[in-house]
């Protein structure tokens, strides 16, 4: 239900973690769970905040979710059914859906390790670092429709040199269309850096990617 855009990435986090639970007292403690048809079942916002709030469930369970694909893919304008394809087209044309800008916003600025990250809610937050340590990427989803601010501070060793934002947001019932394909897609986001922190002001409904570049985190294999 597209309607529980904001509620429902908590509820699965809470499966995953009763899964692992019982994977680790299971006969096999290898199993490791895949995640497939994952979607909300909408093209408007709600899909795009929705997809965020999980992605960044899956990456914090990333422990013991290990694969997943959302559905549908790709889906014709005129299709009797399915209105929640990531790629929406015609036979001249396309429009990237919400959910579609949003994993394409993460995927631009993915990176492999996952750090410890604390963040109060409503705010739904997670935080991973490059292989060099020279990166750190921190993906910020305010599915409420209140605006929040916070100071985004790291501790050391990392020590921050420069950073940047971009967010996505929308009303609930806007979408991406043919005849406007970049009615919903990211912009920069003015953040000043002050003394390894950054204050940011996260909008009702938004998605937002911060990346500090920097150094002092050991490299990793």
């Amino acid at each position: 239900n597209p309607d529980n855009y904001a509620t429902a990435p908590a509820g699965f986090e809470g499966l995953f973690r009763r899964y692992a639970e019982l994977i680790a007292k299971s006969p096999n403690p290898n199993v490791r769970l895949s995640i497939t048809e994952w979607n909300a079942q909408s093209t408007d916002w709600r899909t795009g905040l929705f997809a965020g709030g999980y992605l960044n469930v899956m990456e914090r369970a990333s422990d013991v979710v290990r694969m997943a694909s959302p559905a549908l893919f790709l889906r014709r304008v005129d299709a009797p059914a399915w209105d929640n394809a990531f790629i929406n087209h015609d036979h001249l044309s396309w429009f990237p859906a919400p959910n579609y800008v949003v994993m394409k916003l993460y995927r631009d600025h993915f990176q492999p390790l996952r750090v410890a990250c604390e963040a109060a809610e409503p705010l739904n937050v997670v935080a991973t670092r490059s292989a060099d340590g020279k990166t750190v990427v921190v993906k910020v989803v305010n599915a409420s429709k209140e605006s929040v601010a916070a100071t985004l501070s790291v501790a050391e060793p990392f020590r921050a040199s420069r950073v940047s934002a971009q967010r996505v947001a929308a009303r609930l019932e806007d979408r991406n269309t043919l005849a406007e394909p970049r009615r919903i897609a990211p912009a920069a986001v003015p953040v000043v850096l002050r003394e390894n922190a950054a204050s940011l002001e996260f909008p009702p409904l938004s998605v937002t990617v911060i990346r500090l570049q920097g150094a002092g985190l050991p490299p990793k294999p």
